[in-house]
Formats: C-alpha cells, sequence, structure tokens
C-alpha cells in the first residue's frame, strides 16, 4: 500500500516530535521529511514526492513566514497545504487560505491531523472548525455587502479596507476627495441599517 508522503514545516522542535509521531502512528501516512524554515521547505519539495504538507505559520523569527512558504509552495504545484498553527484570528485565517492553504488546524486540534492530511490527499478537504467559522461568517458578509452596495460602494469599500485614506481612494478613482467622503458615509449608514 502506498502511504501518503507528508513534509512539515515547523520550528519548533517540540512540536515537530509531537506532530511527526502522532501522524507516525497511522498505517496510512508517512512524514518524509521535517523543516524549520520556508527555504528547507522548498527545497525538500523539489527533492522528495510531497503529497500533503502541513506548514506552521508563525515561524521564527520571521513571523508570519509559513503564509510565503504556502504560497511558493503552492506556485510550484503542491496543492494540498494545511496550514498549522497556534493562531485562531480571523485575518490570518484568511491570508492562509489567500495563499493556497486547503486547510486551516490549530495546534491543539493536532489530533485532527491524520484525517485533514486524507482529505487534502483525496481533494475532499472539508474545513476545520477551527476555521469554517471565520470562512462562514466572512462569506455572509461579503453575501449582504453585495446586496446592499452598489458596484461604486463596493470599490470604494474595499479600497477603505485595504488601508487606503480618501485622499488615496479619490486619487485612485479620479473623484474628488468630497464625493468620496459622501460615499464612505453612505456606505457607513446602509452597514449599520
Amino acid at each position: 500500500m502506498n502511504k501518503i508522503n507528508v513534509m512539515l514545516l515547523e520550528d519548533d522542535p517540540v512540536w515537530t516530535d509531537c506532530i511527526s509521531s502522532y501522524i507516525e502512528r497511522e498505517h496510512d501516512i508517512a512524514v518524509i521529511c521535517c523543516t524549520a524554515s520556508k527555504e528547507e521547505a522548498i527545497q525538500s519539495f523539489r527533492l522528495n514526492k510531497v503529497d500533503v504538507a502541513l506548514v506552521d505559520i508563525m515561524l521564527s523569527p520571521n513571523c508570519c513566514d509559513g503564509l510565503d512558504a504556502a504560497y511558493e509552495l503552492k506556485q510550484m504545484g503542491l496543492s494540498n497545504i494545511i496550514m498549522l498553527t497556534s493562531l485562531n484570528e480571523k485575518e490570518v485565517i484568511l491570508d492562509a487560505f489567500d495563499k493556497g492553504a486547503m486547510n486551516y488546524i490549530t495546534k491543539t486540534s493536532f489530533r485532527d491531523i491524520p484525517q485533514a492530511i486524507r482529505e487534502a490527499y483525496n481533494e475532499s478537504a472539508g474545513v476545520h472548525p477551527d476555521a469554517s467559522y471565520v470562512l462562514i461568517s466572512e462569506l455572509k458578509k461579503e453575501r449582504r455587502l453585495n446586496k446592499i452596495l452598489t458596484p461604486t460602494e463596493r470599490e470604494v469599500y474595499d479600497l477603505k479596507e485595504k488601508g487606503m485614506n480618501k485622499a488615496e481612494i479619490a486619487k485612485y478613482l479620479c473623484y474628488s476627495v468630497d464625493t468620496v467622503k459622501k460615499q464612505i458615509k453612505r456606505i457607513q449608514s446602509k452597514i449599520r441599517g
């Protein structure tokens, strides 16, 4: 029987041992390489037949380097990426899926990792409960915004969400600052209402 080949990108030796030894108990999964940095992970992917990657988001000293690693691995053709982290923050979860993650599991849910690996390998992954509430909430928000905002208002809203100020939005859209102020006021009124 062919085993599912897993690469673990984790820079904490305690978690590396814990997760890899837990996964190795499974008859159909093998941890073929453990890496501690984005560069090592990319090199290991080039040298090995990796079916699924478990990628820690918080790689020291580069903070969220795991997100970049996931993005690069995805660009190299690895689509079965599971983000593994101690963070359960909305923006980090959304960034993980934007960078190419197929699933997102917190380390406290490590017992669910073998099943997530199987689902990723079979491309039938359901989103783990650690992240599903954020994705559902975001989907509901997007649907609501698309219903209540005009296309122009939505464009202004999105630029504001990206951190642009009124003057930058006005310049970007070739509007007057006064027009942008009015639109933002109308958008806020619709969202509250």
